[in-house]
């Protein structure tokens, strides 16, 4: 047996109302993704695309702009500047020679920044081997001297090559190290990362144990010490050292510091010239 309830007016209104209530708010859309500017943190030196956009790069035609390139799901960027929000200025970074010559980078202006730096579009990177990048040269450090200029420099670039620069091509285009050259310049603007090396040899794979890099690769490049680990592949070990820091006064006022850090490449003394700084 059931027993019937009796309910007022007013309460039959007060569950209608509820009811309804409900029914709308299952019925609503999930909000929207709330996505992150990137730009506010000034930490982030690399980035991937997660979705294909243009970022600010065209095809080079006779050394000339061509047409867009959007850039794929995937493809690592170097972020070179940021307004502290959503915009940004990319650019493909330290990739090889090769590919350089079919790539075009429009001069960083205001009207040339992404604006779609948040995470909708990219996500940081950090890159996994720790040497790539960084322009090591044959010495214990930066003399400031003659003496100290236009030793073979090599560096692993982003797309993964080995690029080795000799003294002979150095001198040819008034390359001193890897922040100065003969001719006036920005330190972004050296042309170590635009000239053709002396040797480029592709890598194979690459591996990190504590400070030490090894990196493989099928030939032999004639001013580095590898070592042959099997019948196709050498193997060359680069081992960071310490950070050192070194000022020269020349006078009351006028002053130079380097500041670099030692590496051992295969046995031998190389050296990555963090910053060259200087005033009076």
């Amino acid at each position: 047996m059931f027993m019937k309830l009796k309910l007022s007016h007013a309460t039959k209104k007060l569950i209608l109302s509820g009811i309804l209530s409900i029914g709308i708010l299952l019925s609503l859309p999930a909000s929207a993704h709330a996505y992150t500017n990137l730009g506010e943190n000034s930490d982030i030196q690399y980035v991937k695309v997660k979705r294909p956009l243009f970022t600010g790069q065209y095809t080079k035609v006779n050394g000339k702009k061509g047409h867009k390139i959007i850039s794929p799901k995937g493809t690592i960027l170097k972020v070179e500047a940021t307004n502290g929000g959503s915009w940004a200025y990319f650019t493909r970074g330290a990739i090889s020679y090769k590919k350089q010559q079919r790539i075009y980078q429009v001069p960083q202006t205001t009207k040339t920044y992404n604006k779609h730096y948040t995470t909708k579009y990219f996500r940081p990177y950090k890159l996994k081997l720790p040497v790539r990048t960084l322009a090591l040269q044959a010495g214990t450090g930066f003399t400031n001297s003659k003496a100290g200029n236009y030793k073979p420099i090599f560096y692993i670039t982003l797309d993964g090559y080995l690029q080795y620069y000799s003294t002979p091509r150095l001198k040819h285009y008034g390359i001193q190290n890897s922040w100065e050259a003969t001719h006036e310049s920005r330190a972004v603007d050296n042309p170590i990362w635009t000239i053709k090396p002396t040797t480029a040899v592709k890598i194979y794979s690459f591996k990190t144990k504590g400070k030490t890099s090894y990196i493989y690769y099928k030939k032999p490049v004639i001013g580095l010490t590898e070592k042959k680990v099997s019948a196709k592949y050498y193997r060359l070990s680069i081992t960071k050292h310490q950070t050192v820091s070194k000022k020269w006064n020349y006078g009351d006022e006028d002053w130079k510091q380097g500041i670099w850090t030692r590496y051992s490449v295969g046995g031998h003394q190389f050296y990555y010239l963090v910053e060259i700084s200087e005033g009076d």
